[in-house]
């Protein structure tokens, strides 16, 4: 399915299918990473992610508003010591 929606350039499909199986073993000795994946969806991600072993925590949102929104709770509730908010400069639009 992650191979479709890639070549359909799909996000939601994409979205869906983002899984990262250290997660779960990671989350246990950190709980901070379910905490930030929590927070980003809160706000609207659809979907975020602990990247390879860690430590970063991704998320991605359908605008930039959202993420923004996100990017500020994140900070505000000191979930990170480090927090970026990234553009996508190489979209190809439909």
């Amino acid at each position: 399915g992650m191979v479709m929606a890639l070549e359909e350039q799909s996000l939601q499909g994409i979205t869906e299918r983002m899984e990262n199986v250290l997660e779960t073993v990671t989350e246990v000795r950190y709980p901070v990473i379910a905490e930030i994946k929590a927070c980003m969806k809160e706000c609207g991600a659809m979907n975020s992610l602990m990247s390879g072993s860690g430590p970063t925590v991704f998320g991605i949102f359908r605008d930039r508003r959202t993420a923004k929104e996100a990017f500020t709770k994140v900070k505000a509730q000191n979930l990170a010591k480090q927090i970026y908010l990234a553009n996508v400069h190489n979209v190809r639009r439909r």
